[in-house]
């Protein structure tokens, strides 16, 4: 069969959909679901991440031998690693990486289970649109992209491509081929989608008088186009609503939409984001011979990406479990002072230049003498909490039609993935790991004081609850659940976030330090991390009067 790529929605809707014959009997209620071994398996563990808000006092430093470098970077995430894989193609060797957590890859980061690895975050990509210069310059690099053919489509690795059975949604008792919520509609509610289908396909193909796209990747890269931004001012569901659409199917469709992306519904991120989902790629069925928009994805998700960036960088050049707690630099340098979290080791940095690629809005807290002004622009974003749930099963499903992401209509989660479905040679024991994403909407400061709460076998009773909806023989199967916390998962990008007037100064570098992160462009993307991991380098290498060829050409003149 052929690929039907994750988030595909508007390449296969109107081509119907079938019911699948294993999913289409009569199920019985699942059984009540008791406790399983279960436990915290957090990438950083909430103490560690609270070391940035207590007090610090500069003395206590004034000890430690003092580190020179080059260039500090600030965070082990994409865009950290973005920014190293750049400043070492330049040539810079005295490069200093500093991470909180114990390992590189920020909620790119995988697991491991038996023979199996696993995602614990972030966990595929699509082929880039053509503009997106500097990803195609890292996946050509990595050998995802082997090439282009006499039309300019890019050629990919076919181990890199998501195999079948790709997705499929569990709607009204029954699993249903694909992520297509119409199966059973009726003709007004078709006509809406063909209605909504061709509004996203005229933002698609639109451009500003800047000859620029309308939804460009990275947002950079889009149009200045003022009718273009002013959706920024206005949330998603707001834009559906004054388009007159009421279908519940479409509703849902585009929640699910800005949940996979933004951990956020409709009602809470802008419409210049909520369309930039369904028109940056050329997800239409109408435009599926004029260029790729096939998954990529990975038995460790996104950590082969993370694992590729990071490939020279030396252990002497990654302080691991090393928090920044405080930095200075609007001057020509910076100092900044850190602590090795394990034995409390007190450290000292001094760098002619810094890519700060932690959460923004640890920013405004870490760096010591930002102005005001930016320091509230950098500590207003929102950030989702997500849950992420690895069940361990004792053996395989056994669910015929088990695809790689399989979602509940009715589901709070953003559905699961199967670890088996992309290892290959599949692992010799005959276990299962399904990894469960639950985006915690709504207000993020309650969710993460919930999410903090010490036991972990409340989540893990309503993981398995949602699961055993439509697998009753699931908690047979189970020999553990491991939960990972991510309290700041991702930025919400509410309205006024990407294009508002605060959002210059998140992306402004300040004296030594250049911003990076998806957090300084507002949309929590691969792609858009790496461009803003890219840039801080292109930018401290400026400031360090080092020659480089620059890895994004598609820049605003005035960018």
């Amino acid at each position: 069969m052929p690929q039907l790529p994750r988030r595909s929605f508007l390449k296969s809707l109107l081509a119907g959909s079938v019911c699948l014959p294993y999913a289409c009997t009569e199920r019985p209620p699942p059984p009540p679901v008791g406790d399983v071994e279960a436990r915290f398996v957090d990438a950083v563990p909430p103490e560690r991440g609270h070391l940035l808000l207590g007090a610090v006092d500069p003395a206590e430093f004034a000890a430690a031998a003092e580190t020179p470098v080059d260039v500090l970077v600030v965070g082990g995430g994409v865009s950290g690693l973005a920014a190293c894989w750049k400043l070492r193609q330049a040539g810079v060797e005295r490069l200093l990486l500093v991470e909180l957590a114990d390992r590189l890859g920020g909620n790119a980061m995988a697991g491991r289970s038996g023979g199996l690895e696993f995602p614990w975050g972030a966990h595929y990509i699509n082929v880039p649109p053509a503009e997106a210069d500097c990803v195609h310059e890292v996946l050509s690099d990595l050998g995802v992209i082997r090439g282009y053919d006499a039309a300019g489509r890019p050629l990919v690795n076919p181990e890199h491509l998501l195999r079948w059975p790709a997705e499929r949604l569990w709607s009204d008792g029954g699993w249903v081929e694909g992520l297509d919520p119409f199966a059973d509609a009726g003709e007004g509610e078709m006509e809406e989608l063909r209605a909504f289908e061709d509004d996203m396909l005229r933002w698609t193909l639109h451009r500003g008088r800047d000859g620029r796209r309308a939804f460009a990747m990275p947002l950079a890269y889009s149009t200045s186009e003022a009718r273009v931004r002013r959706l920024d001012e206005q949330t998603m569901a707001q834009y559906v609503e004054s388009r007159g659409w009421r279908s519940r199917r479409l509703a849902w469709l585009i929640d699910q939409a800005c949940k996979d992306d933004y951990g956020s519904l409709a009602a809470d991120v802008s419409a210049w984001a909520g369309i930039h989902y369904f028109a940056c790629r050329y997800y239409d069925y109408r435009l599926r011979d004029d260029y790729p928009s096939d998954t990529l994805t990975w038995p460790q998700g996104n950590q082969f990406l993370v694992d590729g960036l990071a490939r020279g960088l030396t252990a002497g050049e990654q302080w691991l479990a090393t928090a920044v707690l405080r930095l200075r630099g609007g001057g020509t340098t910076a100092e900044a002072l850190c602590i090795h979290a394990p034995t409390g080791e007190p450290r000292r940095v001094r760098a002619r230049s810094v890519v700060y690629a932690g959460k923004l809005h640890t920013a405004a807290r870490v760096v010591a003498d930002l102005p005001e002004a930016r320091r509230q622009a950098m500590a207003g974003p929102d950030y989702v909490p997500w849950l992420v749930a690895a069940v361990r099963l004792s053996e395989e499903l056994g669910d015929a039609g088990l695809a790689w992401d399989n979602v509940m209509m009715d589901s709070p989660s953003v559905g699961y993935v199967s670890a088996r479905h992309q290892s290959s040679p599949a692992p010799e024991d005959g276990g299962e790991v399904l990894v469960y994403y639950l985006p915690l909407v709504g207000d993020p400061a309650a969710a993460r004081q919930e999410l903090l709460r010490s036991d972990p076998q409340p989540w893990a009773r309503r993981v398995m609850a949602d699961l055993a909806r439509v697998h009753p023989h699931l908690p047979g199967l189970v020999e553990g659940i491991d939960i990972c916390r991510w309290g700041h998962g991702m930025v919400r990008p509410a309205p006024g976030l990407i294009w508002g007037p605060e959002s210059h100064l998140r992306r402004q570098p300040w004296g030594a330090l250049a911003f990076a992160s998806c957090d300084a462009t507002g949309l929590p993307l691969f792609e858009e991390s790496l461009f803003a991991g890219i840039a801080a380098a292109e930018r401290c290498l400026d400031v360090l009067d080092t020659p480089y060829t620059t890895s994004l050409h598609g820049l605003p003149a005035h960018g």
